[in-house]
């Protein structure tokens, strides 16, 4: 007796509902992929770098190095031995972070932990960046400043966020990262601030580089940077001084570098126009106050480049033509004092 093939049961379609679910699923897998891609590239120097529980019972390590900060006398000492990163290791420490750093001019990395001696379990971590020279120093200050955080009294370039301190110094930048917001803790921190500073160079300077690039009318507070690398995505931007103005209640961003000779400027002017204009802005036909400068349009915002002397110089994604006119004619008149 022959035996009748069992043919194979037949796959059940999925329903609505769990086609539903499944897009659900991958939507929400999509968003937090790109939340962690982002992330990535997020710089918040406020985030403690290592845990404070992992470290609150910690003893100091005699290593033979001497500390980073001299704390003697003050109640601080440190728990750790000094760390020390290079151009090749510092994604160990800061994975995530490094390529400010090496496009800045990193040449290296140290970090230790201090605790003070009369409360178990606050400590805070000091990085010291030897950035070279600086303007590197600050170039890396600028471009991690929080806005609305609060100016350090350690110098004109320092600032506090909530648990920790940042500071330009010479050629350093320090971050001072505390286990917790505590008003002792955060007191010892302004100690080791003030004791670095004064091992390395005494009083800070009391200006930061760049700034008498810009002028005064209309500057906002705390808005200088330096872009060191790649500024506006421009790959052939690089030492370009950044600053925030409000110009008749428009705000926007004027820009200035200084290339050394009146040749190269006006060559990186130019070449800076047409790519814009390759990119698909379009050139905008505007009486100025600026001899030779041209208004691009890209999108609903402008800019103005020229150059005056030595300076490449210009107004960057201003909302309103009149505004950025304004600002142009400040900045090409504040340049040419500074040729005189």
């Amino acid at each position: 007796m022959a035996v009748k093939a069992m043919k194979p049961a037949a796959k059940k379609k999925p329903g609505k509902m769990e086609t539903r679910l499944s897009m659900a699923v991958m939507a929400v897998l999509a968003i937090v992929g790109a939340g962690v891609i982002l992330r990535q590239f997020q710089i918040n120097p406020g985030v403690v770098a290592l845990r404070p529980e992992s470290h609150s019972q910690a003893q100091p390590t005699e290593s033979g190095l001497p500390a980073l900060i001299d704390t003697a006398g003050s109640g601080i000492a440190p728990f750790s031995p000094p760390e020390h990163f290079g151009p090749d290791t510092l994604y160990e420490k800061i994975n995530g972070r490094a390529d400010l750093y090496l496009s800045s001019g990193f040449a290296s990395l140290k970090t230790q932990r201090f605790g003070m001696e009369d409360a178990a379990g606050a400590w805070a971590e000091v990085f010291v960046y030897d950035m070279g020279t600086p303007e590197n120093a600050f170039s890396v200050f600028s471009m991690q400043r929080r806005e609305g955080a609060r100016t350090a009294a350690v110098g004109p370039n320092s600032y506090r966020t909530e648990n920790a301190l940042f500071l330009a110094h010479e050629p350093f930048y320090l971050e001072i990262i505390g286990a917790d917001a505590s008003e002792p803790l955060q007191q010892a921190i302004g100690q080791l601030a003030r004791a670095f500073v004064q091992a390395h160079g005494g009083a800070p300077t009391a200006n930061a580089p760049g700034s008498g690039l810009f002028p005064e009318g209309g500057l906002q507070a705390g808005s200088l940077q330096l872009v060191s690398a790649n500024a506006f995505g421009y790959e052939q931007l690089d030492r370009i001084y950044t600053a925030e103005y409000l110009i008749d209640g428009d705000r926007l961003t004027a820009f200035v570098s200084d290339r050394q000779t009146a040749e190269a400027a006006s060559a990186l002017a130019d070449e800076y126009r047409r790519t814009l204009v390759s990119y698909g802005a379009s050139t905008v036909e505007a009486p100025l106050p600026v001899e030779g400068a041209s208004v691009i349009r890209f999108f609903d915002a402008y800019e103005i480049i020229f150059s005056r002397g030595p300076y490449l110089a210009g107004v960057h994604e201003a909302g309103g033509l009149e505004a950025a006119k304004t600002m142009a004619g400040r900045l090409a008149a504040h340049l040419e004092r500074l040729g005189q």
